[in-house]
């Protein structure tokens, strides 16, 4: 069953900044160690970084929770061995997700040329 959907769209260029440099704090606070690996052996890392903050605030969504009761950087986006996106909760996103008996999260992730789309469902 739904508990909750989520979508966000991202004007690429919008985050550019921010993640040009691998130790701001943009990109500490919003990447896991593992997304920024997975993400700078990418040809182009800004399309990564792009779809990864959209499908993290597509995730925010479904879970239908508050702005401050989590930070970004406990939404893990990695992908499976056939290269299919995989959200991993940590931390207080972990518990509130289970809080509300929510079991697992489905997440499409697509970009073009300037924008970043993610869409996800927060599944009981």
């Amino acid at each position: 069953m739904i508990y909750g959907i989520g979508t966000d769209i991202l004007k690429i260029s919008s985050i550019a900044s921010g993640t040009a440099d691998l130790n701001d704090p943009f990109v500490r606070k919003t990447y896991t160690p593992k997304e920024i690996a997975l993400i700078t052996s990418r040809p182009v890392p800004q399309n990564s970084f792009a779809t990864r903050f959209s499908g993290k605030e597509a995730v925010f969504k479904a879970l239908n929770i508050y702005g401050n009761d989590i930070r970004l950087n406990e939404i893990e986006i990695l992908e499976n061995e056939n290269g299919q996106p995989t959200v991993t909760l940590h931390g207080n996103a972990l518990r509130l997700a289970e809080q509300k008996g929510i079991s697992r999260i489905l997440i499409s992730l697509s970009y073009d040329t300037d924008y970043a789309v993610a869409y996800a469902a927060a599944l009981l």
